[in-house]
């Protein structure tokens, strides 16, 4: 495979080569890589490849004449595919290193000062790429990391073929933990199991290791990933409930507040109990609690779940599956107690709020941040729902995180509850397909 690098500082790319995995493929011809100059295709004596931006403004701006003759000059006449490093581009993600790698030539083009005449980009490059949310000096350091992240997946250049498919983000999972010699360090022993000598039984341990870091440090990439039933299996022998099957969703009717900041109770509606049960089942909950003092209210509730339960109307197996999640309680302590007694541990108590200062007390989070810290534990999760007003927060002692509102593009922030739960939900647990 080919890679040409177009810089005007090709002294930053060569040494990169000088040892190392790429480096020695480099050598053994498995690869080959290249710089070209744009100063090389200059006509003034100070070989000037920068001009001032029209319309002003700070810095330098590539000029496009030298860049375009150094992008014809590195492409060739048997052409090639002209990547931009920038920081406008999409991301640079493990899937779309596989199918760079299947290509014969990547030329990779160096931006400097403040960016390139956009003429040359729309010239010349086929895709521009980041290699992540920040600013460098220039592009070298980003086609480098392209360079050896593609040439693991050319032929010849890893000793082991296998080692490629086995790492972090190949399979949209991070990489499970990995243990040499010795045997003990400071009191700490490798897992016995990798000791075992079972080969299926250490591919099951580390195939769940991989999912749990994943759930637990990056849960974008876990929103990303569908498990297989293989998969799931293994994580229930594993005693390991993903954050979304240890959550509990809370429609709170008391106590509430209404415009006027009085303490309430409002009643349940139909909309309340089949809504959010359906929510709660698409993504995967443990339980919805629906919460209020009225021993009637209760009642409505747990007949119209029920009522879905037994029926056996054509197309009621997926509603009558919903509504079985549906549980009632007089008060939200009631809901904390029934989740203490089955995990065997109080949950995180969740406030939801449509108003940016709610609950002073209480650690603001954004559902990543929440996901994040909740997913890398064991203990449930309890998420509050508010009708009425919201949530009467002197009354709910429990509460010690917050998420922070949802907000659209407008000042307008009037939700329903029900659709506010099930956006909460989607930004926790959706994937991102």
């Amino acid at each position: 495979m080919k890679f040409t690098v177009v810089t005007i500082l090709p002294e930053l790319v060569e040494p990169a080569f000088a040892a190392g995995v790429v480096g020695r493929a480099r050598e053994a011809g498995s690869i080959t890589v290249t710089s070209i100059n744009p100063r090389d295709f200059t006509t003034d004596k100070h070989r000037s490849v920068d001009d001032t931006p029209y319309g002003g403004g700070p810095g330098m701006v590539m000029r496009p004449g030298p860049l375009l003759a150094a992008i014809d000059a590195a492409t060739g006449e048997g052409g090639a595919h002209r990547i931009l490093l920038s920081p406008g581009g999409k991301p640079l993600v493990q899937a779309r290193v596989k199918e760079l790698a299947k290509l014969p030539h990547l030329v990779l083009v160096c931006g400097r000062y403040e960016g390139i005449d956009q003429r040359a980009i729309d010239r010349a490059i086929d895709e521009e790429i980041s290699i992540g949310d920040y600013v460098l000096s220039g592009g070298e350091l980003g086609a480098l990391v392209i360079i050896d992240a593609v040439a693991r997946y050319v032929p010849g250049v890893l000793g082991d073929a296998a080692s490629a498919d086995d790492e972090s983000f190949s399979a949209g999972l991070l990489e499970y933990p990995q243990y040499t010699r010795p045997q003990e360090l400071d009191g700490v022993a490798v897992p016995p199991i990798l000791q075992s000598g079972n080969h299926a039984a250490i591919a099951a341990w580390r195939r769940t290791e991989a999912m749990q870091r994943t759930a637990a440090r990056r849960p974008d990439l876990w929103a990303k990933f569908a498990p297989t039933k293989a998969d799931r299996a293994l994580l229930g022998k594993a005693g390991v409930r993903p954050l979304h099957a240890r959550t509990h969703l809370a429609l709170v009717h008391h106590p509430i507040v209404d415009r006027n900041g009085a303490v309430i109770t409002s009643a349940v509606t139909n909309f309340d109990i089949h809504d959010l049960a359906r929510s709660a089942q698409t993504y995967g909950l443990a339980r919805y609690h629906v919460v209020t003092p009225i021993a009637s209210q209760r009642d409505k509730s747990e007949y119209v779940a029920r009522l879905y339960a037994e029926s056996n109307a054509p197309n009621a197996d997926s509603r009558a599956h919903a509504l079985a999640l549906v549980r009632t309680a007089a008060s939200i302590e009631d809901v904390l107690a029934e989740i203490l007694a089955e995990y065997g541990e109080p949950p995180l108590v969740v406030a939801t709020s449509a108003k940016p200062g709610a609950f002073p007390a209480a650690e603001r989070r954004t559902p990543l941040e929440l996901a994040v810290e909740a997913g890398s534990g064991s203990a449930p999760m309890l998420i509050l729902l508010g009708t009425g007003w919201g949530l009467a927060e002197s009354l709910i002692p429990s509460v010690s995180r917050v998420l922070t509102p949802i907000d659209g593009p407008t000042s307008w922030n009037h939700l329903s509850v029900r659709s506010a739960g099930a956006i909460v939900l989607d930004r926790l647990f959706g994937r991102s397909t």
